[in-house]
């Protein structure tokens, strides 16, 4: 298979983002957001930031429940989006340098969903993510990360057909055994005009108990695992693995 581009990531997130990702929609959003207050018991007058906050369907999400969180996401198309709905202050930056103070000034909480880590090609660019995370929650601040089961991973669909309105998306998978990656190309036929446009994807796997100890190796301690946003134990075919705990 062709090897995906170091910084697939800054071409992928554009315009054609809400199409390839239909499904990732404002009723999912809401049901995510509704299980994170749960979950981190998010009050009106925490700080918020939502880590790669994409087009902003958590943050509207969030300021439906009367929660002022703040966005950040590299990709200036999904951030225009955001914009468009209004719900919370948005910033553009690198996910390994957040352009936020810590300690007492750092947020309260943290959110990360939809697989928005494992990203980068080099073990200590992710890792700096991690970092930075610890960087910016205060002392006892939550945080829940939303992560591919990699269990299921593991053993991708290779290969898919699917129609999105006038489009169409063949999608094929692979996962690299030497890397710990799953590996995605898609390619996007517009019907109405001919056009037709190719993304990769590449996104390190994590095992559960790997994760779990990079965390607590920078004081961020996992207190409960689940394997969906209905709050069920996680298990070898849960469909998420999803993270919540604090800072120490």
């Amino acid at each position: 298979m062709r090897e995906t581009d170091s910084d697939w990531y800054t071409r992928h997130f554009n315009e054609d983002y809400t199409t390839l990702y239909a499904a990732r929609n404002d009723a999912e959003a809401g049901v995510q957001t509704a299980f994170a207050i749960e979950q981190l018991e998010i009050q009106p007058d925490d700080r918020v930031l939502d880590l790669c906050c994409g087009h902003g369907r958590h943050l509207e999400a969030l300021a439906k429940r009367n929660i002022r969180a703040t966005g950040v996401d590299l990709s200036l198309p999904l951030l225009k989006e955001a914009l468009a709905r209004g719900s919370g202050p948005l910033l553009r930056a690198d996910m390994r340098r957040l352009p936020f103070a810590g300690g007492a000034e750092g947020f309260s909480v943290l959110v990360n969903f939809f697989t928005s880590f494992g990203y980068f090609q080099e073990e200590n660019d992710n890792l700096a993510v991690i970092e930075e995370i610890a960087r910016v929650l205060r002392p006892r601040g939550r945080f829940l990360l939303d992560l591919m089961n990699p269990h299921n991973a593991s053993t991708p669909d290779p290969s898919t057909l699917r129609e999105e309105g006038s489009f169409e998306i063949a999608e094929k998978r692979w996962f690299s055994q030497e890397n710990q990656r799953v590996e995605k190309r898609i390619r996007l036929l517009d019907r109405t005009t001919g056009r037709e446009s190719e993304y990769m994807e590449s996104v390190r796997v994590y095992l559960e108990a790997e994760i779990i100890a990079i965390l607590a190796e920078r004081e961020l301690k996992v207190e409960q695992v689940f394997g969906d946003f209905e709050g069920s134990a996680f298990a070898t075919e849960s469909p998420r693995l999803v993270l919540c705990g604090v800072r120490s």
